[in-house]
């Protein structure tokens, strides 16, 4: 399990382009609360980095910037075997994307990722992801939710109901990521309808508020409040319960 002894992120940074991991890496490594811990250039190399890691005196990642198209072993099946192995199942994971990469996305969600982000994102964007990530939090791309909603709309997602098994059961051995709540839930506010709205949009809490007019701590308030009525866990989580259930229409 994950121990965060100090206030420092540590961070394993994960892609097969050495000039991306070098570009990820300086980024990070320039941040006061935040190190990098571990660099690979594939799957295989990461699992095995971060296995040994988590068994030796120098203690494990916090988090991982997964690339999805690797040699070797890919990001999809890079994350269900860490997310399947006791000793670095707690690690949270974000996959770095491109806007080709719309399957894998929905992949790694059911695989167990933890944030979506374009690789094309500002470098203040990427930092707060990391953060939002490492802290327990979940990260949606705008980009990446768009593709996530059409899919969903189409009845292919991973909220989509399964024809047989549990909506809970694993596929293909993945560590589902999320797990749509079941039940009645509490009614929503006006107000909480408009902010589950865009979050379903993929916007950050600061976006929110923008767009309402109201602090980001009133936003922040408002999701965990959402989050309790809904029973859901996190914001992945909370799009697709939205979108599965009719609380929020696809656009």
């Amino acid at each position: 399990m994950t121990t965060r002894t100090t206030g420092v992120i540590r961070v394993a940074v994960v892609d097969d382009q050495p000039l991306l991991v070098s570009a990820f890496s300086a980024l990070v490594a320039a941040q006061p609360d935040m190190e990098v811990v571990l660099e690979a250039v594939n799957g295989r190399q990461a699992i095995d980095g971060l296995t040994t890691r988590a068994s030796g005196s120098r203690g494990e990642a916090d988090l991982v910037l997964m690339d999805l198209r690797m040699p070797v072993l890919d990001g999809i099946s890079a994350i269900r075997e860490l997310r399947a192995a006791p000793a670095t199942a707690s690690l949270r994971v974000l996959v770095l994307t491109t806007f080709d990469d719309e399957d894998l996305v929905l992949a790694a969600l059911g695989a167990g990722a933890h944030g979506f982000l374009l690789k094309d994102a500002e470098p203040t964007t990427l930092l707060e992801a990391i953060r939002v990530v490492a802290g327990g939090g979940s990260w949606l791309d705008p980009a990446v939710t768009g593709t996530v909603l059409a899919h969903l709309d189409a009845g292919t997602g991973p909220g989509a109901p399964p024809s047989s098994a549990s909506p809970s059961a694993p596929i293909d051995g993945a560590v589902p990521v999320v797990g749509a709540p079941s039940g009645p839930y509490e009614a929503l506010t006006v107000r909480e309808d408009a902010v589950l709205a865009l979050v379903c949009q993929g916007l950050s809490n600061a976006s929110i508020g923008e767009r309402l007019h109201v602090a980001e701590s009133t936003v922040k308030s408002h999701v965990k409040t959402i989050l309790g009525k809904t029973g859901c866990h996190n914001r992945v989580e909370l799009v697709i319960y939205a979108l599965t259930t009719g609380l929020v229409q696809p656009r």
